[in-house]
This record gives structure tokens, C-alpha cells and sequence, in this order.
């Protein structure tokens, strides 16, 4: 995790930034994990809707399954296809 810390030395200590944002790490066709996720809005095979700290995460693709899900952490599994923060795709 390096590269992240990297990152956020460069974009500063702002707490919004590091606490209540959105932290999604993606692996192409096989998982997606996320942190600072308050609750799951909704759930589907193809569809991933959480409440973070701050705002919202939207997953879509195909073949979901929650494989863990604790402590703001969760991990999904099958194949992420495309990610949205709040409203816009990252």
C-alpha cells in the first residue's frame, strides 16, 4: 500500500479525504473491495448500492456475492464492470 500512502502524502492530511471518503480497490473481472461503508442500500447480482461515511458507492457487472462484509469493510465478489461515486463513475 505504498502507492497509497504516496498519494495522500501529496494530497495532505484532510480528514475528509482520508475518513469519509470512498476507498475502492478493483481487480478486473474477479473482486472490488471497499472501505468506510456504513450500510448496504441494495443488493443484486448485478448491482451494489452502499452508504459510505460520506455519500454513496454504486457497483454494477455480473455474478455478485458478498464474500465479506464488517467493521466498514466489504468485499465483493464476481465482476465489477463499473463503479460510481455518488453520481459520477470513477
Amino acid at each position: 500500500m505504498r502507492l497509497f500512502e504516496e498519494i495522500m502524502s501529496v494530497l495532505g492530511p484532510d480528514g475528509e479525504v482520508l475518513f469519509g471518503g470512498a476507498k475502492v480497490v478493483l481487480y478486473a473481472g474477479k473482486c472490488a473491495y471497499f472501505e468506510n461503508v456504513k450500510s448496504i442500500s441494495s443488493f443484486s447480482d448485478g448491482e451494489l448500492v452502499l452508504s459510505l461515511k460520506e455519500g454513496s458507492v454504486t457497483a454494477e457487472g455480473s455474478g455478485f456475492s458478498i464474500a465479506r462484509y464488517g467493521d466498514g469493510d466489504l468485499l465483493l465478489k464476481g465482476d465489477v464492470r463499473s463503479v460510481r461515486v455518488g453520481g459520477e463513475e470513477v
